[in-house]
């Protein structure tokens, strides 16, 4: 009878221990799904830019990757610049720029303080944090207007 018991304890903490094994950790990334995020604080607001589109072209031996970056697809916020393959470090992120309901902002103009560092750009990966104030012009207005990016992330598997 205690070789039952025995038994039938050793099956049961068999079970517990492949049922609660260290992949039950609420990880909602697949690791066979390629990552594609830019996910920024807008003026307060956390947004996840998730429909991606990296265009590639050669120069002479140097790859350009254009991205154009929106909220599932949609046009009423769009951002936009493009990197060469290699390039690491500070502000190796060119003519950055977002779209918001038509008024264009630039990282490169008066009052802006846009800093970008690239930790990853190796031609399957990018990996880039960014920060600070872009600049547009508000036709209706008619004036100058400032949008202040926090905690800028851009995370993709090309």
């Amino acid at each position: 009878m205690k070789k039952f018991f025995l038994s039938v304890f050793v099956v049961a903490m068999s079970l517990a221990t492949v049922s609660c094994s260290k992949d039950d950790d609420n990880n909602t990334q697949d690791p066979g799904v390629n990552q594609r995020e830019l996910a920024v604080t807008i003026d307060g607001q956390q947004l996840n830019f998730n429909s991606i589109i990296v265009d590639r072209y050669n120069y002479e031996g140097d790859i350009e990757l254009d991205i154009t970056a929106t909220i599932g697809g949609a046009t009423e916020r769009i951002f936009t610049f493009y990197t060469f393959v290699g390039d690491t470090g500070a502000n190796a992120i060119y003519n950055f720029s977002y779209t918001r309901n038509g008024v264009y902002y630039g990282a490169f103009s008066s009052g802006t303080n846009f800093v970008s560092v690239t930790n990853v750009n190796n031609g399957s990966r990018l990996e880039v944090n960014f920060s600070g104030t872009l600049s547009g012009y508000d036709e209706v207005a008619q004036e100058e207007v400032f949008i202040t990016l926090e905690n800028g992330t851009i995370r993709l598997d090309l």
